[in-house]
């Protein structure tokens, strides 16, 4: 069991980890999708200031998407 008070845990944060990567690729947001029923992904990226767009039907099922900034300037 990972231990609550160290690091984020999981795929959703390993994601939202990359942000700094879109950064230096000049992008100023990136799309993230989430399976809709995982809340525990929608919170993390709620909890990073990812936006909800829509709930869209995919091949995998429901996806959640949100578009998150990256933290470039000016953006």
């Amino acid at each position: 069991m990972p231990d609550p008070s160290g690091p984020p845990r999981g795929p959703c944060a390993a994601r939202i980890g990359t942000l700094g990567e879109a950064r230096v690729l000049g992008l100023d947001r990136v799309l993230i999708v989430c399976e809709a029923g995982n809340v525990a992904s929608a919170k993390t990226i709620e909890r990073h200031g990812g936006v909800p767009q829509e709930i869209r039907d995919t091949k995998h099922g429901p996806m959640r998407r949100y578009w998150i900034k990256t933290g470039k300037p000016g953006a």
